[in-house]
């Protein structure tokens, strides 16, 4: 069974990174006392555990798999019998999902870590979910492929 589309995504944004690592800067600098307690390590262990953060999706001819790792220790599926439709598009992820990673909200679930750019997958339930992809296009119509067969 071989895949049809893959992508792995991280958080790679510069301003990501510098509001993560800001706060490691101005604890170091003033928390050099070996006592500083559990806040050093909080400070610490966030920006690591960012570092960590992948988006995993994958498309094959059962349909379509994904993972946030390390939220996720399993890949979820969704069979290609349970999607209605697909669609590439360009969306607002603070105004539409009020950012990036997993989101809930009133326009549903959503799973993205950089940019604007997504697919839309509509299930038969009613319900759907937005995948951010760097190569939207790409995933659509590796979808659109599947669904088709």
């Amino acid at each position: 069974m071989s895949d049809l589309f893959e992508e792995k995504q991280k958080f790679t944004q510069w301003r990501v990174w510098s509001l993560l690592l800001l706060p490691i800067i101005i604890t170091v600098s003033f928390s050099l006392s070996p006592n500083s307690g559990p806040g050093v390590i909080i400070v610490l262990a966030i920006p690591l555990l960012f570092y960590f953060f992948e988006l995993r999706v994958q498309v094959n001819e059962q349909g379509l798999h994904y993972q946030f790792f390390p939220i996720h220790f399993r890949s979820y599926s969704i069979k290609k019998s349970d999607i209605e439709k697909i669609e590439a598009l360009k969306y607002k992820p603070l105004g539409d999902y009020g950012g990036w990673g997993i989101r809930y909200g009133f326009k549903g679930k959503c799973y993205n870590v950089k940019g604007d750019l997504g697919v839309k997958v509509f299930l038969k339930n009613g319900s759907y979910i937005l995948f951010g992809s760097q190569r939207h296009k790409e995933l659509e119509k590796s979808l659109q492929k599947i669904i088709q067969q």
